[in-house]
């Protein structure tokens, strides 16, 4: 298995490069737009309030990644902590699937969490994924429901309500 380490800012087109990857597969289009400001936004943030796990893959690049965001929340009755993590972009270089690396970045981004006293985390997972983030202590929730509102974007098509 392959080390897993910090992302720095040097990581951040690699990361985008996986992150596209990883839109492709559920069937969005990125664009070259999209990368140019979402490099941009790794590099200014990672190592802030976005905390990146990677694994360098042999042949050059990155082999996998997972990104963690960080934002402050209102305080909860029962929860301590002030801030929630968001994870995003778990993604894993097609020639490099099935070693375990995606299991391996996110155990690193929960130990961060853990660390950082982050009692909240979320993330959307695709059915093929649920059963890692299941193990890994996730569920999907039943006392409420996820409603999401994509606004100023006449182009986004609505969905058709599948899951809801």
């Amino acid at each position: 298995m392959s080390t897993v380490r910090l992302a720095t800012s040097a990581d951040a087109a690699e990361i985008v490069h996986l992150g596209a990857l990883m839109y492709k597969a559920v069937g969005s289009k990125p664009t070259p737009t999209w990368a140019v400001d979402a490099t941009q936004l790794v590099r200014d943030r990672i190592g802030r309030d976005l905390i990146g796990m990677v694994i360098d893959a042999p042949e050059g690049g990155l082999a996998c990644c997972a990104l963690l965001n960080i934002a402050p929340r209102l305080p909860k009755p029962g929860a301590m902590a002030h801030h929630m993590g968001y994870i995003q972009w778990v993604s894993t270089a097609p020639q490099h699937q099935r070693k375990g690396y995606a299991r391996a970045v996110m155990d690193a981004l929960l130990v961060e969490t853990d660390n950082r006293g982050i009692e909240v985390v979320e993330l959307h997972a695709t059915p093929v994924a649920r059963p890692i983030y299941e193990d890994l202590g996730f569920y999907v929730k039943r006392d409420n429901i996820a409603m999401l509102s994509v606004r100023g974007r006449p182009d986004m098509p609505i969905p058709d309500g599948e899951g809801l």
